[in-house]
């Protein structure tokens, strides 16, 4: 099964992705940690040089590129359910998880990671943009199969393991 996690920058979809992986022995692939080890540059230096249109682009196709693997879980970029119908795409490929902390969780993760994240840069009222933020990217991520509200210490990993080995016995 493929198992994909979608949900805002910040709400622990590489931290969950990772710990899942480990605890149901799969394979384990951040989307946006791929697309800079195949570009040779970061994702903030792709949204500089070519622009957002021109990442969601590439972001898309190398989504795509893992059609013929048969198992995986995935941390996706917090914009990729949003474009090129990457939301219809994951959902028709494998299984898709919306991580949903409430946005004061999301602002304190973020807090510290402005300058990396190209989406952030120059934002004064972080709290207001991701609300408005989120006002956009909501419908596409309630697209999910699975819908979680982790609360701070939430140990979202082991409820999606048990969730995951319930359904598919394994």
């Amino acid at each position: 099964m493929r198992i994909f996690l979608t949900g805002f920058m910040g709400s622990g979809k590489s931290h969950t992705g990772l710990e899942l992986a480990r605890k149901l022995g799969r394979p384990f692939v951040d989307l946006d940690h791929w697309i800079e080890e195949l570009q040779g540059r970061s994702i903030r230096e792709i949204f500089s040089q070519q622009g957002e249109d021109a990442f969601r682009a590439l972001e898309a196709e190398t989504l795509r590129s893992f059609e013929k693997l048969p198992y995986f879980i995935m941390a996706t970029g917090g914009g990729a359910p949003c474009y090129h119908d990457n939301i219809e795409w994951m959902n028709d490929h494998g299984m898709t998880v919306f991580l949903d902390p409430p946005v004061n969780l999301l602002v304190e993760r973020l807090r510290g990671e402005i300058e990396q994240r190209p989406l952030l840069h120059g934002q004064d009222d972080l709290s207001a943009f991701i609300e408005e933020k989120m006002l956009d990217r909501r419908p596409f991520y309630e697209r999910a199969h699975v819908h979680l509200r982790p609360a701070k210490n939430t140990d979202v990993s082991t409820l999606l393991a048990n969730q995951f080995t319930n359904i598919t016995g394994h």
